[in-house]
C-alpha cells in the first residue's frame, strides 16, 4: 500500500501544476465576450441568437435592427440587405402573378401567349433566385461586420 502511496505521489509530484498565464486570461474573456455580444442569424432572417438565447426578428426585423445601431459599417450593410430583400419579394409577386395570368388567361390554348406567360414567370422567378441570394450573403456579411465590431468595441 505504501509502494502504491509513494507511485501516485511521483506521479502527482511529476504531472506538472497549470496556472491560468496573460494569454489564458485574455482567451478566456475574448471567449465569454464572443458569447455575450455577438449575434447569428437563422431561419432566414425570421430569427437571431446572442448570448445563448433565441429572438424573434420582430415585425420588419426590427429587433434584428437594433443589434446593428452601435455598427455604422454593419447598419450600411444591413440596410443594403433590407433592399434587396424587398425587391427579391417584388419579384415573388411578380413570378406568382404572371404564371396565375397565364393560367386564367390562357386557358387549355397552348399558342405563344402560354409560352410567353410561362416563360416569364420562369424568368422573373430565376431573377427573383440570385437577387434572394444576394440578399443573404449581404445580410452574412452584416452580421460578420456587426460581430468584429462588437469584440473590437473599446467597451470589450
Amino acid at each position: 500500500m505504501k509502494k502504491l502511496l509513494i507511485l501516485v505521489l511521483l506521479l502527482a509530484g511529476l504531472h506538472p501544476a497549470k496556472s491560468q498565464t496573460l494569454q489564458d486570461f485574455r482567451r478566456d474573456s475574448l471567449r465569454r465576450a464572443y458569447d455575450r455580444e455577438t449575434i447569428f442569424v437563422f431561419a432566414n432572417g425570421t430569427r437571431f441568437a446572442k448570448g445563448g438565447q433565441a429572438y424573434s426578428s420582430g415585425l420588419g426585423q426590427r429587433n434584428l435592427q437594433k443589434e446593428f445601431e452601435f455598427s455604422p459599417y454593419g447598419m450600411a450593410e444591413y440596410r443594403g440587405y433590407r433592399k434587396l430583400k424587398n425587391i427579391s419579394s417584388i419579384l415573388t409577386v411578380a413570378s406568382l402573378g404572371t404564371t396565375i395570368v397565364g393560367l386564367t388567361q390562357v386557358g387549355g390554348n397552348r399558342g405563344r401567349s402560354y409560352w410567353a406567360w410561362w416563360g416569364a414567370g420562369i424568368a422573373i422567378g430565376l431573377g427573383n433566385g440570385v437577387v434572394s441570394g444576394m440578399a443573404n450573403n449581404r445580410l452574412q456579411q452584416a452580421v460578420w461586420i456587426r460581430n468584429r465590431d462588437a469584440l473590437t468595441s473599446p467597451a470589450n
